[in-house]
């Protein structure tokens, strides 16, 4: 392994050195600020990226410090090698340590070949840099990371800073734009009459069955089910076998009168949740079609379902649409099928509108979680 190091006066400087020098291939060993002369006062900064190169032709440079497996001994210990008496446990360590500082240069090129390169912040805070391609590649915007790391560094001073400690910040001011909303609490007696709301597909049928073992089975709450949805084939068999299970009412609605009549016969349960046809964003009349359903003097609060796998701008455009049925909060489904979960923290800083639950699964009523900061922070940075 070809190891070199460069100096330059911005990170940017150095890795364009390397891409010329060593290509894609190579790997960042290590950044760090030279500290000035203190008799030149005069003197700039300058920044040593240590980089290598692990040429296809070559055994790596490790085969000479690390055995391979078969060569372990019967405890799987690693064992001495001659001139070597510090014994196999050093060598390990050795690798462990290489092995924690490396990160691929293209994590690098990758935030290079963006429009307008590295943000400034990196050159006055450089050990921010393996923080900054972790949340751009949770699928948070890099214009929002900049955002939220600018605000996080704005306080600290440039120097002798650790990476911990950067992190440790930089998540305190992610946490602090998230909110969260119990939309269950108690209301002075009256009745929840909760509907969901969401483009097609984004898993609200399954939401509502964990909503209502949980409401009903955990927390001791009378439960009653109301299903709008005339569009989707099965969708009130699918709602009714859950209902039927959990030995909870649902009662189908197709009119304002039905909604009405439906409301009225559940007028004994604490709470009502009401399932709503899926439809397209786009589609205006659907959505015109919803909320005359729902208006009156019904008190229905509305909750807007949204799926993480779906890509930023489709998430964008699906909250402005349903914006018109003012949705009181987020629910986030599907969280188990997709890394990339860093659109929840754009969509939810965007709008500020807290969010009431996530679900990660299948399974009801397990997959579901009633949101708090903490748990939101951890799905998205995993």
């Amino acid at each position: 392994m070809a190891v070199k190091r460069y100096k330059a006066k911005s990170i940017q400087e150095a890795i364009n050195r390397i891409k010329e020098d060593f290509g894609p291939d190579a790997m960042i060993l290590s950044t760090r600020r030279l500290p000035t002369n203190v008799r030149n006062p005069y003197g700039k900064e300058i920044f040593e990226v240590t980089a290598a190169l692990r040429k296809p032709s070559e055994e790596s440079d490790t085969h000479d410090v690390v055995p391979k497996d078969d060569e372990r001994n019967e405890t799987g210990a690693w064992p001495h090698r001659s001139g070597d008496r510090e014994g196999g446990h050093v060598f390990e360590k050795k690798w462990k340590a290489l092995n924690a500082e490396l990160f691929s240069i293209k994590d690098m090129l990758f935030l290079m070949d963006r429009k307008g390169g590295l943000p400034d912040f990196l050159h006055q805070f450089p050990e921010s840099l393996n923080l900054y391609v972790r949340l751009v590649k949770t699928g948070i915007s890099e214009r929002r990371v900049q955002s939220i790391i600018g605000r996080a560094l704005s306080a600290m001073a440039s120097k002798g800073l650790k990476p911990e400690e950067i992190t440790k910040k930089v998540y305190h001011e992610i946490v602090s734009s998230i909110s969260v909303f119990n939309p269950f609490s108690l209301r002075n007696g009256k009745k929840h009459l909760a509907a969901f709301i969401g483009p097609t597909g984004v898993g609200k049928t399954t939401t509502i069955a964990k909503l209502a073992a949980i409401l009903s089975l955990k927390q001791g709450k009378k439960v009653g089910i109301i299903s709008v949805d005339s569009y989707r084939i099965g969708a009130v068999e699918q709602l009714r076998t859950y209902a039927s299970i959990m030995g909870l009412p649902c009662l189908s609605a197709f009119s304002g009168e039905d909604l009405k009549k439906a409301i009225k016969t559940l007028q004994n349960k604490d709470v009502v949740l009401i399932d709503t046809a899926g439809q397209s964003h786009l589609d205006k009349d659907r959505m015109k079609e919803l909320g005359r359903l729902m208006k009156g003097s019904l008190s229905i609060s509305t909750h807007l379902v949204l799926s993480a796998t779906i890509e930023q701008r489709d998430m964008k455009e699906a909250a402005d649409s349903f914006a018109v049925l003012k949705p009181e909060s987020y629910v986030f489904t599907k969280l188990d099928e997709t890394r990339r979960r860093g659109g929840i923290i754009e969509q939810i800083c965007d709008s500020q509108m807290p969010i009431s639950y996530v679900t990660n699964g299948q399974r009801v009523p397990e997959d579901i979680i009633p949101a708090d900061k903490r748990s939101i922070l951890r799905f998205v940075l995993g």
